[in-house]
């Protein structure tokens, strides 16, 4: 898998990794939370975010693709959580996953976001949730000269797998880690790890390049 040419792709896709970082503990809706984030696969402008109950893991997560630029629409970051609240409570369509049985990452069921018809179901959004995601902390800040984070995902309980992308590098290089299950605790292991890219060998997961462990402190 190659990333993104974008720089706004990659920009983008950082920010909504801290976001979502930030939203883990609280329901996009019903018993529905916001599980992880995905790098899209083959180089499309998109964002990929997982979804399901409190404590899922993958494979147990639905994925929505939501397109950067669809149209004439563009897509902030700071949009995400509502295109995603707004599919949970949108057409029954955008609930319904087909589930392989096999139990790999590359069998999490994905449905493609349409832009065009969940934006209009935002209209009736309330005004404190239109404005909440909108600041970004600093941690969100895209850097050019260094890998970004621009994935995370939940494997088992205390065990995540951290998706990272540089300019330097020709795919996606993820990394496992074990760590409690806060939020806080992950952006502690996300604002001083990076992955060892000398010891990176190659993986079957569909969303990266190669797999490595992180740098020893």
């Amino acid at each position: 898998m190659t990333p993104s040419s974008s720089l706004y792709s990659t920009r983008i896709q950082t920010q909504v990794v801290h976001l979502v970082l930030r939203h883990l503990s609280r329901p996009v809706h019903g018993n529905t939370y916001m599980r992880g984030v995905l790098p899209p696969q083959g180089g499309e402008e998109a964002v990929c975010v997982a979804v399901g109950t409190k404590d899922a893991c993958a494979p147990d997560l639905n994925v929505y693709e939501i397109p950067l630029i669809q149209d004439e629409i563009i897509i902030a970051a700071g949009e995400v959580l509502q295109i995603v609240r707004a599919a949970q409570t949108a057409d029954p369509f955008y609930r319904t996953f087909y589930r392989d049985d096999e139990g790999d990452l590359s069998q999490m069921p994905s449905l493609a976001l349409d832009l065009l018809d969940i934006r209009g179901g935002q209209e009736q959004q309330d005004q404190e949730d239109q404005e909440e995601p909108a600041v970004l902390t600093p941690e969100t800040k895209h850097s050019t000269d260094r890998a970004n984070l621009v994935g995370f995902l939940p494997l088992a309980s205390g065990r995540h797998r951290l998706y990272w992308s540089c300019g330097d590098w020709p795919g996606i290089i993820a990394s496992d880690v074990e760590t409690s299950n806060s939020p806080e605790a992950l952006e502690a292991v996300v604002a001083h790890g990076l992955p060892d890219t000398r010891r990176a060998q190659p993986s079957k997961d569909l969303y990266c390049w190669k797999i490595a462990p992180l740098l020893e402190s």
